[in-house]
């Protein structure tokens, strides 16, 4: 059960990429049927527009999966002393560690 959550954040994810990419391109492709182009100039614009968006939402979504897994490669790497000392001085780790 501890996989829901994560689960429930890449769906997010998803639905962002979906979302963030179909309005802006809708809205370009609205204005180019009001203006009447033969070549699609707002839709292209529109895509790029959400192109941009999706990257950096979801740099920001995806980033504290990435630094728990560069967290848990370094302490992977630390073997017996170091990794006691790493896990009494990470104050993160405390957090996670205490019964609510």
């Amino acid at each position: 059960m501890k996989k829901w959550p994560a689960a429930m954040q890449l769906l997010i994810v998803g639905f962002y990429v979906a979302f963030s990419l179909l309005i802006p391109t809708g809205i370009g492709f609205w204005f180019d049927k009001r203006a009447s182009h033969a070549f699609p100039l707002f839709t292209l614009i529109g895509l790029g527009v959400g192109t941009l968006i999706m990257v950096y939402g979801v740099y920001h979504m995806v980033k504290p999966f990435l630094e728990e897994a560069k967290r848990e490669e370094k302490e992977e790497r630390l073997r017996g002393p170091a990794r006691i000392l790493s896990n009494l001085t990470s104050p993160s780790r405390k957090k996670d560690k205490e019964p609510k």
